[in-house]
């Protein structure tokens, strides 16, 4: 897999640096709570089959939709919310596609429950995950994929079990 850990990290620092005015802080300190959160993914399929997936707790996401719509926070709902987390994580998951071996498509993004954030189809190990934190909020980004055998467990129980920060 030619997107390692350093190289997601800069895709996610530039992205939100460039996209929303944001810093990357890293790795937080804070658990991510499921209750009040997002999480949006784009699937990849081709030489390489595989998603990345944002996880967001709702005070960040907030704040990503008001940098988006450029919108006080008092005129952000649900669908502003949905619509700026897609498209961070359809830019994010673009430039992705960009590091992998051709060809493959990106997906438009979804909404993925909360709940079944650590649900991977059979197939996919944990590429790279990283809990970091920005605007003083926790946030997961991780690519899910094939790899060859010998490659990171992503069991629920190895997901669960990982320790929130960035595995460089």
């Amino acid at each position: 897999m030619p997107v390692t850990d350093a190289a997601f990290l800069r895709i996610i620092e530039d992205t939100w640096n460039s996209t929303l005015g944001f810093q990357v802080d890293g790795p937080a300190l804070a658990d991510l709570p499921l209750v009040g959160t997002f999480t949006v993914c784009v699937k990849i399929t081709g030489a390489w089959d595989g998603e990345v997936r944002l996880h967001c707790p709702k005070p960040l996401a907030q704040l990503i939709a008001v940098a988006f719509f450029q919108v006080e926070i008092e005129k952000v709902g649900s669908d502003e919310i949905l619509d700026a987390l897609s498209e961070l994580i359809h830019i994010v998951g673009g430039n992705v596609k960009a590091m992998l071996p051709q060809p493959v498509t990106l997906s438009l993004p979804s909404l993925l429950d909360p709940a079944d954030w650590a649900h991977t189809t059979p197939q996919w190990q944990m590429v790279s995950r990283l809990t970091l934190s920005s605007e003083g909020q926790p946030f997961v980004m991780a690519i899910l994929g094939g790899l060859p055998a010998g490659a990171k467990d992503c069991s629920p129980s190895a997901w669960e079990s990982s320790r929130p920060g960035v595995n460089l």
